[in-house]
């Protein structure tokens, strides 16, 4: 993972020799870097609480340091959020918005990179901004087998290369029955995995019969002549476990299936869980693996017998249970649940706890997608990926004022002209 923001060269007049230097022995390396200092009257740090009144330092793109008794550099670019909340930016750990095509059709294409379709200029980026996310994995969705590789991408650059976070984060399959029976699915998940199986151990076959021949001189070639397919590639890739497979469970029903993957196949996998699955709440725990929630926290169900509606949020269930999970929004441009503050507030309204609902929004995201030593919460020599807000994150009112990703300004809500647009030039937003 590589983020390098751009350094500023210092540059001086030259009138004499004793003056260059003068400028030399007075400017130390350290000054040579830009230095941001950003004053926060909150820093909701994550992973170590909440810190008043405090000074987040920031020295060529990462956090120097954070506290109260941090000081200001006199060299140093101060942004002034002494009546703000500063917390790091949101990570959406799954997500196939941002795309100007994407496959819901071809079931079986492990093939497709998303990097292919990703539309730097879609509106999903620029909300993704407006709502405080610096990181998105966005890989292919729920309705395929085995659907492709995807990518983590910062929600801004004018090329799919200057978004590039990680370019190959993990293939995309899926247990959700499109046509026919959950058992049809499996049988077809089933019988994928065992040719891609069945391919390398004839390839293995063949390898070892040309290193034989080759012994015993019978040929001259130099390189066994036979390529793998790169159409199958990104699966023998997790079967050898050297790719992670984000996996969509649509319903407690196939967690079977998702052990016997686990346990037989030795995959290396990351649970999309979709709300029914509550129901497998033990099995899952026993599975011990990374849980990603879809973005419908509020299941509704109604008894056959009765015709009586009730609403479970599968978020409070797994949270009661122990389980650690990354909450999601919805890709959909309308709705509440497409907004990371709803989500986390959602949560806790059905019992889930602050830090942890902040945490699944943040920290936890970033674990799955093995960032969290670069992002996901604000300590020293991290990546400096900050949103200044006006208020409490799960606060309805509060908006996204400005949004920092490696230590420089992205986004600033009042150069937004889409919320120009909506509440008139020069008019208040708060």
């Amino acid at each position: 993972m590589s983020f390098s923001p751009t350094e500023k060269s210092m540059q001086y007049p030259i009138p004499s020799a004793l003056s260059l230097l003068t400028a030399v022995l007075l400017v130390s390396p350290g000054q040579a870097q830009e230095q941001v200092a950003v004053k926060a009257g909150k820093v909701i740090t994550i992973s170590g609480g909440e810190i008043e009144n405090a000074v987040i330092l920031i020295e060529n793109g990462k956090i120097k340091s954070v506290g109260s008794d941090t000081d200001v550099p006199w060299n140093a670019r101060v942004i002034d959020a002494s009546d703000k909340v500063v917390m790091p930016t949101y990570v959406l750990a799954h997500a196939s918005a941002g795309m100007s095509g994407d496959n819901e059709n071809l079931a079986n294409v492990p093939y497709i990179s998303v990097a292919d379709g990703i539309d730097p200029s879609s509106g999903f980026f620029a909300e993704c901004l407006r709502n405080g996310v610096g990181s998105i994995h966005i890989i292919p969705g729920n309705r395929t087998l085995i659907g492709g590789t995807g990518m983590v991408v910062r929600p801004v650059g004018k090329t799919v290369e200057d978004m590039a976070i990680r370019t190959k984060s993990g293939l995309k399959l899926s247990l959700d029955p499109q046509n026919g029976s959950r058992m049809a699915q499996i049988r077809k998940m089933r019988r994928a995995l065992q040719d891609y199986e069945d391919y390398r151990k004839d390839l293995n076959r063949q390898k070892k019969e040309w290193e034989a021949e080759k012994a015993a001189g019978a040929n001259k070639d130099e390189e066994f002549p036979v390529e793998t397919d790169s159409t199958k590639q990104p699966v023998l890739d997790l079967l050898d476990g050297k790719v992670t497979g984000y996996l969509y469970v649509p319903s407690a029903a196939e967690l079977g299936e998702v052990a016997r993957l686990k346990n037989e196949r030795k995959l290396d996998l990351v649970l999309i869980l979709g709300p029914a699955t509550y129901k497998g709440v033990d099995d899952i725990k026993a599975l011990d693996l990374p849980v990603i929630l879809t973005s419908n926290l509020e299941y509704m169900e109604q008894d056959p017998e009765t015709g009586e509606q009730s609403i479970t949020c599968p978020a409070e269930v797994f949270s009661k249970a122990g389980i650690d999970f990354a909450l999601s929004i919805s890709d959909a441009s309308s709705g509440s649940a497409r907004y990371p503050w709803w989500q986390m507030a959602t949560a806790m309204r059905y019992g889930m706890d602050r830090s942890s609902a902040l945490r699944a929004m943040t920290l936890e995201p970033a674990k799955i997608l093995g960032i969290d030593s670069e992002c996901g919460s604000i300590e020293a020599g991290k990546v400096a990926n900050l949103q200044i807000l006006t208020g409490d994150p799960l606060d309805a009112t509060t908006w996204v004022d400005m949004v920092l990703l490696e230590g420089e300004v992205v986004y600033e809500r009042s150069k937004d002209r889409r919320l120009q647009h909506l509440f008139g030039e020069g008019q208040d937003k708060d």
